[in-house]
């Protein structure tokens, strides 16, 4: 009896193991089909993310050239190096190898960093330094980010027409705006996967160098511009001045040799007032005074009103035009010719020339010189300039617009003016982009419109020859060459009384050399010069400096 009740206990037991290993393997099976069925896309992402990674990686950005073809902006490749602190198997190894290349990591112990898989350690990496920790041993969980830094070898050198790029690499101003499409070239995505060491690697080839910005070829001759800038930068401080611009222009295409905006910024800095990103020679208007003159001078000879023999009564310098009197500075007593006019630049004459060519002619001139218009240069924020429609003029209009006052300009308009009088007539488009890598656009110079026949221009480029030989641009002579030019100084107006001011001026010149077949046509202007602010003291004297220093650099052959 006692053996038949042990047999009964066993079997009891025996059901209840089997009992509790089918619920137990039934408990299993069931969390595996809940797994399997209800949690198989969230645990799928969950291992991709650990094992499987999308990077997007910035292609490098195209340099930019200068016409010799030197380097004025580059971009040099640079690595982030972060950490994925669930793949580090000897963290100690990992602080020793990165502090011997002097980078410091932020935690003490590898669990301070949490559950993520992706530390950011330190930026801006040289290929070097990266090299070195990718030889040592044991560097599970050590990444690299690559990415490329834009340096501008020249430093503090055109950068009102290089501008400047932004922390997301797209440009901020000048061509790194303009061509920004071009020069960033196209984003590289591109799979990695983790392999049992915890390395990463790419699932695919991709060829990067496909991906890269194009590179850009610019008109500037970087040794011109170095001329410019030094010889601007001296006399900028000297005569503190509150703005200064030089445009150097090869008047036969259009192309823009150097021009220079001070004062500059550097490109390396942080800038905290966007304003000074600004590029004066192409969008600050102001009135240009007597350097106007040619446009008055030009149309008066084209259309037969007068010759460079004719004489005009110069009113004994005071000319009264309704109830406003303009003078003339360098007074002329009786009577003087086109000639003396220009040389002496008087207001007065020039005000009786323009009375004979009318409104609408002068404002067709003023107009087929290319003021009151966009130049179409391949730099942003260029200004049309101001010009009221001649159903707005009063009495003084046509005077004051004669000589220079009453119209709002661009540096750029205005050198574009005395290059097309150099060009025997034709107005030329101004162009700064000499060409871009693998693209069909048409870079050649290009001719905007016939201004005034060539004998015209002829005829101005000798007067204006005369004007640096026997007039008020005499300080503007280089030596060994005959130079045409014109001085301008022209009151600003007070932004708070609307009158013309009695201290702040603004100081110009505009010449060619040599001055009947030139091959470089320069402006210089000085924004409120302290001092002697006219201009014969002030601009042309250093139009000579840079025209002597270009003309030697550029062979030009001497005619004087």
């Amino acid at each position: 009896m006692k053996r038949n009740n042990n047999n009964s206990s066993y079997e009891k037991r025996r059901v209840i193991l089997k009992i509790i290993i089918i619920a137990v393997f039934g408990i299993v099976l069931a969390r595996l089909i809940y797994i399997q069925i209800f949690c198989h896309e969230k645990i799928s992402r969950a291992v991709n993310s650990m094992v499987n990674r999308e990077n997007e990686e910035q292609p490098r950005r195209g340099d930019i050239f200068d016409a010799t073809g030197g380097i004025l902006a580059t971009s040099l490749k640079r690595y982030d190096l972060y950490i994925d602190p669930k793949s580090i198997k000897n963290y100690d190894n990992i602080k020793s190898i990165l502090s011997a290349n002097g980078i410091k990591v932020p935690k003490a112990n590898l669990k301070d960093y949490g559950n993520t898989s992706f530390v950011h350690i330190i930026s801006d990496l040289s290929e070097e330094t990266v090299a070195k920790i990718k030889s040592q041993k044991n560097i599970h969980g050590i990444g690299f980010q690559t990415k490329f830094s834009r340096q501008y070898p020249e430093g503090m050198f055109l950068t009102h027409i290089l501008g400047k790029i932004g922390a997301d690499s797209k440009g901020l101003n000048g061509i790194e705006l303009v061509f920004n499409n071009e020069l960033s070239g196209e984003s590289i995505k591109f799979g990695q996967y983790r392999d049992g060491n915890g390395h990463l690697l790419n699932n695919e080839f991709i060829d990067k160098s496909a991906k890269n910005g194009r590179n850009l070829t610019l008109t500037i001759d970087r040794n011109i511009q170095f001329i410019v800038e030094q010889e601007m930068d001296a006399a900028f401080k000297k005569n503190r001045a509150k703005k200064a611009i030089c445009i150097v222009q090869r008047p036969k295409t259009g192309e823009i040799l150097a021009m220079v905006v001070l004062p500059e910024y550097s490109l390396s800095d942080k800038i905290s007032d966007i304003g000074i990103l600004k590029n004066s020679a192409i969008s600050d208007i102001f009135e240009p005074g007597s350097t106007f003159k040619i446009v008055a001078l030009s149309a008066a000879i084209n259309e037969g009103k007068v010759k460079a023999q004719d004489k005009f009564y110069l009113e004994e310098g005071k000319l009264k035009v309704a109830d406003h009197i303009i003078s003339d500075d360098h007074i002329i007593s009786g009577y003087a010719t086109v000639e003396r006019i220009m040389e002496q630049s008087s207001n007065i004459g020039f005000v009786k020339i323009a009375r004979l060519l009318g409104e609408k002619n002068f404002y067709k001139y003023i107009r087929k010189f290319g003021f009151f218009s966009f130049t179409g240069i391949d730099l942003q924020g260029e200004s049309r300039g101001l010009l009221a429609d001649t159903a707005q003029w009063n009495a003084l209009s046509l005077p004051n617009i004669s000589f220079g006052q009453g119209i709002g300009v661009t540096a750029l308009q205005l050198i574009g003016a005395f290059s097309a009088i150099a060009n025997d007539g034709i107005l030329m488009q101004p162009i700064i982009v000499k060409q871009i890598e693998d693209n069909s656009r048409d870079y050649k110079p290009k001719k905007v419109r016939q201004v005034v026949s060539i004998d015209t221009a002829k005829e101005v480029k000798r007067i204006l020859k005369g004007a640096v030989e026997k007039g008020t641009g005499i300080s503007a002579q280089v030596p060994q060459y005959t130079v045409g030019g014109k001085t301008g100084t022209a009151q600003k107006i007070n932004p708070y009384t609307k009158q013309y001011s009695k201290y702040n001026y603004i100081a110009s010149f505009c010449g060619m050399l040599p001055a009947m077949e030139p091959e470089i046509v320069i402006l210089i202007v000085f924004d409120e010069p302290r001092g002697d602010y006219y201009a014969s003291y002030i601009a042309a004297p250093v139009f000579s400096k840079i025209a002597k220093r270009t003309a030697d650099y550029l062979n030009i052959p001497k005619d004087k």
